[in-house]
């Protein structure tokens, strides 16, 4: 919590005497009378509150609201389990109008499809997806893969399923010296560096390969069938380039007799001239045109490739105004059609360069670097915070290194903690700036931060913004004199991730990035120093935890009103939180004490407990008379307000069962909670109380 806290001191004490085990106190007999379970993201400045209403015992959530529409909803609920919160915040960033539309994409979409489909839709930036991209791109995007994949003898797309956690990924052969092995990509690779119709900065979409401008099918086409199942008059169909290649490669560096990566590296030799020519972000259009430098080549080089179902990456190297590309097998593997380079990071050195940052590139415009691929580092790291010495998360850290075309060499987001590690190239000189929600270091420009950097060196650059992030001025509470044991609160929590969002310099585009753990900051508090908590005052709680990634409280309510348990996210200017939630409320169904009217022998009757307790929907209450009479037996809910009489009328002497099913007068069923029964006759009254748990 980026908040004002002192030290627990005996509240923590207090509270391991006081609640045992799950909950409660030692001699509580506690009963569940509600729950609540859910899974919520909590963006930057909003809250999640669990209130327990104490008069009603019972449960209130309070979430931040999303917006989503029905459409988006149901299509929520056909989508994998581990892609819905991704494929939520998505939809929360989308109009109506887009969501409805994705919404509607996935629901239609059958086996095998959907996963692919509903990864699309989640981890395309919002402006891409509320772009002039025709939608119907993403559906034939995957159509083309599973049909390129019945064909391709080194790769078979495998599907996974385990109730709603269903997914796919590849598995390829690769030949390491006299064996072949069977390689599965991981999961998320499969997504990322297949699947995914974005490349770098193009929109996808059906493009005429003439103009390179968008156009409808059949006019139109998308990169992956098209330059898997078409040729230019005289040029080599990739296709068939690819038909007799037994392994995805053979493990050797610099040669094309080396499996699919190979056959791949002499297509783009064969298809394209490597010539100065203006640069066009469409593979379509690169193809058409068969020639250009570096950038058009890495373009049609990892189109080409996902095509082939080999996941690729575009590797940046501004600092020397170049661009090849990386291909998975368990490791980032460089790779450069055009020199015939293959897994040879060393050559760009070799060539007299000083390296000052690489980094690559995924289809949500998210960045990292990868410069200790390709040369020698130091580490340079960036601690940011604010006026008062609090971290600050999203504060985007732009790094250059003369010579260096485009913006810079290199950039990062500050994570929760405010910190961003880079590694950089040797024995150069290094500028930047950070800029920020509260303001930018330095005010305008950039400032030198490493002057001849030695290799194995690490740098320190702390940065003070001029402003201050959001901070909740809290302080632990204090118990008073006698405090209750009435309810019992259980909430168990986990942050199991949050999200970093970002602009990318080079296509404008929002990335959303997600790490494990998350971190939520936490407290319970009564009702007056929750007003002052929502009035933006100081105010006092218990059970503070600060950043904490999961916890679980149980808290004796110690007075007689309304309490809120709070999983702020209020102290983050950028990052969204993902909880998981489960609060449940207990009520002490402990005896209460027979009451008697004065001047009256209450032994003459007896009311004894109900059973069973807690009961759903039925219970029988027994009572006993000693002699003959009068006899009024009432439910009561919390408020004192009644409920129904269970009897009313003479009674002979011996022992009584009257049951309650649940109902009110007009035979309503009445809600979760805690209920008294009153037995009154000749003078005796007694009170128990009841647990109505449906």
């Amino acid at each position: 919590m980026k908040c004002k806290t002192q030290p627990l001191g005996v509240l923590a004490v207090w509270m391991t005497a006081v609640c045992i085990g799950a909950v409660g106190t030692a001699s509580a007999e506690w009963a569940l009378v509600d729950s609540s379970s859910f899974a919520q993201l909590i963006p930057a400045g909003e809250q999640c509150v669990v209130t327990v209403r104490y008069t009603a015992g019972s449960l209130n959530v309070s979430l931040p609201a999303e917006n989503l529409t029905a459409d988006a909803l149901a299509a929520l609920e056909v989508a994998p389990d581990w892609l819905r919160m991704d494929l939520r915040d998505n939809f929360r960033r989308l109009g109506d109008t887009y969501q409805d539309l994705y919404a509607g994409m996935i629901m239609d979409a059958v086996d095998p499809y959907v996963d692919e489909i509903c990864f699309e839709v989640a981890h395309l930036a919002p402006q891409t997806l509320s772009s002039w991209m025709n939608p119907d791109v993403l559906v034939e995007n995957v159509e083309s893969l599973y049909a390129i994949d019945a064909f391709l003898p080194y790769v078979e797309i495998v599907d996974y399923e385990n109730g709603g956690d269903y997914y796919s990924t590849a598995v390829y052969q690769v030949e390491e010296g006299e064996s072949v092995v069977e390689i599965e990509l991981p999961r998320d690779h499969y997504y990322w560096y297949i699947v995914h119709p974005k490349l770098h900065k193009e929109v996808p979409n059906y493009i005429n390969p003439n103009t390179g401008g968008p156009a409808a099918p059949p006019t139109g086409v998308f990169w992956r069938d098209f330059l898997m199942n078409h040729s230019d008059a005289g040029y080599p169909l990739l296709r068939a380039c690819l038909d007799t290649c037994a392994v995805l490669w053979k493990s050797q560096q610099n040669t094309v007799d080396n499996g699919a990566v190979g056959a791949l590296t002499q297509w783009m030799q064969d298809v394209m001239t490597f010539q100065s020519y203006p640069h066009h972000d469409q593979p379509v259009r690169i193809y058409r045109q068969h020639i250009g430098t570096c950038s058009v080549h890495s373009y049609l080089t990892s189109a080409a490739a996902r095509a082939a179902l080999i996941p690729t990456a575009v590797d940046v190297m501004y600092s020397d105004n170049h661009k090849i590309n990386e291909f998975w097998d368990r490791r980032w593997i460089a790779w450069e059609p055009v020199n015939t380079y293959i897994d040879y990071p060393e050559g760009y050195e070799n060539w007299g360069w000083n390296i000052a940052a690489t980094f690559n590139w995924r289809g949500d415009s998210f960045i990292w670097d990868t410069t200790d691929r390709y040369t020698e580092v130091c580490t340079l790291r960036v601690n940011v915070e604010d006026m008062e010495g609090v971290p600050v998360d999203g504060a985007r850290i732009k790094i250059y290194s003369s010579p260096c075309v485009s913006w810079g060499a290199i950039a990062g987001w500050t994570d929760w903690s405010g910190e961003r590690e880079f590694l950089l190239g040797d024995s150069r000189n290094f500028m930047a700036q950070v800029t920020s929600a509260i303001g930018n270091y330095p005010p305008s420009g950039m400032t030198t931060v490493i002057t001849n950097s030695a290799v194995g060196a690490c740098y320190d650059w702390d940065v003070t913004l001029p402003g201050t992030v959001p901070a909740i001025d809290v302080s632990p509470d204090t118990l008073p004199s006698n405090p209750l044991d009435e309810y019992c609160l259980v909430v168990e929590y986990g942050v199991s991730g949050e999200i970093l969002y970002g602009m990318n310099f080079d296509d404008g585009n929002e990335f959303s990035n997600r790490t494990a753990p998350g971190h939520i900051d936490f407290f319970i508090c009564d009702e007056g120093d929750y007003a002052s908590y929502a009035a933006g005052q100081p105010f006092s709680a218990f059970e503070i935890a600060e950043g904490s990634s999961e916890g679980a409280v149980s808290f004796t309510l110690v007075s007689a009103e309304n309490w809120y348990a709070v999983l702020s996210n209020e102290s983050n200017l950028v990052m969204t939180e993902e909880v998981n939630v489960t609060a449940k409320l207990y009520v002490n169904a402990g005896d209460i004490v027979a009451q008697e009217d004065e001047g009256q022998q209450w032994e003459r009757a007896h009311l004894r407990w109900n059973s069973p307790n807690p009961f759903n929907p039925d219970t029988r209450i027994g009572f006993d008379m000693p002699c003959g009479g009068t006899v009024d037996l009432t439910v009561y809910n919390v408020s004192g307000q009644k409920v129904r009489t269970l009897t009313h009328g003479f009674r002979p002497a011996g022992e009584h069962v009257v049951a309650w099913n649940g109902e009110d007068e007009r035979g309503n069923p009445v809600g979760s909670g805690v209920y008294f029964y009153e037995m009154r006759t000749d003078g005796f009254r007694a009170m128990k109380k009841m647990v109505l748990a449906r």
